[in-house]
Order: structure tokens, then sequence, then C-alpha cells
């Protein structure tokens, strides 16, 4: 009883009995009564007078003006809790009465059980309230000013205090965070694993000392954005006693990202200067391979030498794949830029793509996204990424690719081109290494798809999230300006297309074929040289292809042609080598000789229409 005596309850009634009542029940079990009123100007004047701790407010009230109208003034001015009494139980009513923000609510005949109990939630809840006010007071006086997102917890982790910068990274406003638990808030989450991380507040207050966020950890912010973040948990005294945390965040998606950009510029810049000084310092071994060659074709069969200079070419053929390496890393192909309508690149690419992989997913925001990019260039980008993905995804997976503005904010002027897919074998260290030069293996394209997004502008990202989530994004610049792109090149010239495994070959033969005026297309493997047949705009007469053993697309590679465009011609080999006829007598095996880049060439005019020397095979 001692505590409840503390309590001065007014009574605001229009019926002076039930008021009666309520007194002597009031007092009864404890309560003081300072005043009754039965209508709202009398009803103030005591309120006002006597400062109670709470007040039982009948609806119905003499004069024009009902408790209703009464409980809004005397929770606005005097914030004072209310409990209502009533007989009434219409809509219009009780939605009235809860926009007051009352403390309860209590149905006539009143049963003294249910008034004690009444009060007493009322009393406790309005305590609660006020000290929530006062942490928010207290938090804004103290971090109103900090730079960082901050949020204050009572010692059982709900939200006290949530700072703007803390709404906008969170998601949560001030009126639907507090009173929440911080870790409902704050969904923070691995980047390794995707699990939620454990709420870090128990152990912060047990320490009584700050507790860093782990390394690694994002936060899932509002629509699903994802921030990385870092921060630190700190505990919060008061009197010398602990009542809480402090938790302060700071978005540092966009440095991250810059960090992890300049770390692969400066590993591509190292990589150059290490070429750029292997090549000036290489001979001329182009011209000691097809030297040998000449003279392997004129020594006889049975001659010792013959090993030997076959040794001879074989090392210099080695090598000179290996200067020829190290050009494709220092000079990636020549393009124009031109503003680009992303939109219509992605889906020309979509159509293609879905030739080969019909589980690939392109979504893309229908809003028209124009960038600064070389066209075609993007779309070898593009596949040469896709087709690394599909070499690497976990099998009965999908491939998808969306497009949409980049994130974070501070990205705002560019265009986000995103891959993701569930990888089979893949780590973190090897996605950190996957833009470096690859001797041999499905990456070794990706360090020029670096190169071209470069130098359109561009970046290109890649790292490994939720165990086994793999995503691969390029960030282009958005150009709004029609005139701030050159205009468009003519795709519709002829090319001839090659397929070869073998990087360095297709170096070399590219830029043979490009002094003698021919354009030649190039794929690793036969499903992009179907992607590209059915991107290209122009006429491809001929199709030089060496695929690799395992190339399962080889089987009928000339139908699938020939259903893209029935002019296209296809040469299908097995290695450089090709049986000469003409050159073997009766009796006698045939003749095998090897094939050097001028019999290709010879191919190429001969599918052109235009003149060439004789040479042995068709």
């Amino acid at each position: 009883m001692p505590q409840a005596a503390k309590h001065k309850i007014v009574i605001v009634e229009d019926e002076g009995l039930i008021a009666a009542d309520l007194e002597s029940r009031l007092k009864k079990a404890g309560y003081s009564v300072p005043g009754t009123a039965d209508s709202a100007q009398k009803a103030l004047e005591v309120i006002e007078k006597t400062s109670p701790d709470l007040v039982l407010m009948d609806i119905r009230l003499k004069g024009k003006e009902d408790g209703i109208q009464v409980a809004d003034l005397v929770r606005e001015k005097l914030d004072i809790p209310v409990v209502y009494l009533t007989a009434y139980e219409d809509h219009g009513t009780l939605e009235r009465a809860g926009r007051t923000q009352a403390f309860g609510y209590i149905k006539k005949p009143i049963a003294t059980a249910s008034l004690k109990g009444a009060i007493e939630i009322a009393l406790s809840k309005y305590r609660f309230e006020r000290d929530l006010r006062e942490e928010r007071d207290w938090a804004i006086a103290s971090f109103a000013a900090v730079p960082y997102a901050v949020l204050v917890t009572d010692g059982f982790g709900r939200v006290t205090y949530i700072n703007s910068q803390a709404e906008e990274l969170a998601g949560w406003s001030v009126d639907k965070a507090l009173g929440r638990p911080v870790a409902e808030v704050l969904r923070l989450c691995s980047r390794e694993t995707g699990t939620p991380v454990e709420d870090l507040v128990p152990l912060a207050m047990l320490h009584g000392q700050t507790v860093p966020l782990p390394d690694n950890i994002y936060l899932k912010g509002s629509q699903e954005r994802v921030y990385a973040i870092e921060g630190n948990i700190a505990p919060r005294w008061r009197n010398g006693r602990l009542e809480g945390t402090v938790i302060a965040l700071t978005d540092v998606t966009l440095q991250r990202f810059e960090a992890g950009q300049l770390r692969q510029e400066n590993k591509q810049d190292a990589l150059a200067r290490m070429a750029d000084g292997v090549v000036r310092h290489m001979p001329d071994l182009g011209e000691v391979a097809e030297e040998s060659s000449r003279l392997i074709e004129s020594l006889p069969q049975d001659s010792p030498l013959r090993g030997s200079v076959e040794r001879i070419e074989k090392a210099a053929m080695d090598a000179f794949a290996t200067t020829c390496h190290l050009r494709a890393f220092l000079e990636p192909p020549d393009f124009d830029l031109e503003r680009v309508m992303l939109n219509e690149v992605l889906a020309r690419f979509e159509e293609a793509f879905q030739t080969i992989e019909p589980g690939f997913t392109l979504l893309v925001e229908p809003e028209q996204m124009p960038v600064q990019a070389d066209g075609w260039q993007l779309m070898r980008a593009l596949l040469n990424t896709v087709l690394h993905a599909r070499s690497r995804m976990q099998p009965g997976t999908g491939l998808v690719m969306d497009a949409a503005g980049a994130e974070p904010d501070q990205l705002g002027q560019w265009v986000r081109i995103r891959l993701t897919y569930a990888t089979a074998d893949e780590d973190a260290a090897s996605l950190e290494r996957v833009f470096e030069p690859s001797w041999s293996g499905p990456t070794e394209d990706l360090h020029i798809t670096h190169s071209l997004v470069k130098r359109m502008g561009g970046l290109a990202s890649a790292r490994l999230e939720h165990g086994n989530l793999v995503r691969f994004e390029i960030f282009l610049p958005r150009v709004e300006v029609a005139s701030a792109g050159a205009s468009p090149p003519r795709l519709d010239e002829p090319a001839v297309l090659l397929i070869e495994p073998n990087q360095e070959m297709r170096r070399v033969l590219h830029v043979h074929f490009e002094e003698h005026g021919f354009n030649l297309l190039e794929a690793a493997c036969c499903e992009e040289a179907l992607v590209l047949a059915e991107l290209y705009e122009g006429p491809i007469p001929l199709v030089i292809a060496n695929p690799a053993g395992g190339d399962h697309a080889s089987a009928g590679l000339a139908d699938r042609f020939a259903a893209i465009d029935p002019a296209i011609r296809v040469r299908l080999m097995d290695g450089y080598v090709e049986s000469c006829d003409r050159a073997r007598g009766v009796g006698e095996s045939p003749a095998v000789r090897h094939l050097t880049k001028w019999d290709l060439l010879a191919w190429v005019r001969q599918a052109l229409g235009q003149s060439r020397p004789a040479v042995c095979g068709a």
C-alpha cells in the first residue's frame, strides 16, 4: 500500500454517484484523490491545480466539450497520463480516443480489480515512455552533431535513440525504431556466409568496454539495399551505473570499393610494366619459328638434323607465344567510345546468349540507361564474363544479370551491370586474382575485360558473398547528353570468325589479318563463336575453326552456323595441319604439312573472292 499511496489520481466523471464510488474505491486501494470534476472546464482547473499522476476520464461530460478533447489538452500541455472511462464502444468514439494516445480504457460498470490493474499498467507504461523521452533528449544533446550513424540502447538492447544518419542507413524511422530490439533495427550479416551477426549489445555490457563490430559485415537497409559498415558498440554509464550501449556506425561501401579498385589498378600497372620490359627485350621470335618451319620442310625425313631443328622450332614458338600473350595484355583492341543505350545492348546480348544458355536471366530497369562505351567491345566484355561464370557455376543453377543505377549513392553518375551465380570451386583468393593474366583456363580473357572496361572510363570488380555466391560488377559512366559520345561505328563490314582456344594463336592471327586489311572476330570456344555470330551485324563469309578436343559444341558446327546465316562457310581443323593430295605419288602415304598464317590468309581471300596463291587441300 505505501507505494500506491504516492500516486494522486483525479476523477473526471459527470455522474456524481459514480464519481463518489470511484473515489471511495481508489482511497481504499491506497491511492490519493486530490479532486473530482464533472465538466471540461472544471477538469482542467483541478488537473492544473493538483498535478496528479493520472487522470480517470469519462468520455461523456457535461457541457459542449467531451473527455476526449480534455484528454488531448492534458496530454499535450501537462504530460499527464489519461485512462478513459465509458460505457460507449462505438467505432467513431474509440477511434477518436485512440488518437489522443491514452494509456488505457475501462468499460463501465467498473470492477475494482480491473480498475487497479488498469491504473498500474498505465502508470508503468507512462514511466517507460518518460524514460525513453529522457534517454532520447540526452542522446540528442550528445550525438546530434556526430557525423556517424548512432543508436542508443537500454540495458535490454532496445533502441532508445536513433539519429537521422542511422535512420537513413537502417531504413527505420524514429517512431518505428524506438523500443524495438536493436538486432531487429540493425540487420547485420556476414559478407562471407550471409548469416546474421550475433547481437553484440550483451557482450559490450558484460565486458564494460567498447567492442568493435566484426570485420567484413554488411547492413541490410530498406528495399534490401546493402551497405558495408564499420563501427563500435560502447557501454553507456550514468552515475556509475551501466544503463545500455551506444552503437556508432559508418558506411564504408564506397571506401572499400575504391580501395579494391586501387588495389586492382596497382596490380595491373605492375604487371604491365613487367610485360613491357619483357617484350621490349625479346628478339623477333616469329621469324625464328617461321625459318625453322621452312628448314624442317626442306630436310629429308631421315636427316639427323631434323630432331634438333624441330626442338628449335618448338622453343621459338613457345617463346613467341609468351611474347604475344604479353602483347595482348599491353595492347587491348582498339574501339570507339559512343553514347550507348545500355538497355538495347543488353537486350541483344540476352537474345544471343540464350541460344546456348536458356537458363540465362536478364533483369533491366525500364528507364533508359545511356552510358559511355563501345557497344561491340562491351558485349565482348560481358560475354567473356558470362562464359567464365558458366564454366565455374554449380551444375543446375542459373546465371542472373541485372542492370540498374549504381550503389552506393555516391556512385550515382554510374550504371552498374551485375552478374550473379553460385560458384562450384572459386574462393575469395581466386577472385582477388581473377582479372590478372592467366596462361590457361577459362579466366584467360578476363584481364582483357578489365582493361576494356577501364578504357571505357568504367570499373570492374569481383567478390565472393554468402559462402558460394559470386558477383561480377561492371560500372560504366552514365551519359545524358546526346553529343557526349562519338558517332557509333558501323559493324557491318565482312569479318572472318576464328575459333581458337589458344589466346596467343588468336593474337598472332589477329595481328596478321589486320595488317592485310581483314576484320577478324576471335572466339576461344565454339559457343562463344556462335554468340558472336548472332551479335555481329555484318556478313561472316568464313569461320576458321580449330576447337579444343573437349569442346562439345563443335559437333554439327557447320549446321549451327548455317541456322544463323546460310552464307557462312566453316573450315574445321584438327590442329594446323592438312593433307596435300597433290603432293602424293601412287602407293605413297599422304603427305602432311603444317599450315602457316599465310595459308589461312589465302583461305580468307578465297572466301571474299580475292585472288590468292594456290595452297594444298581445301
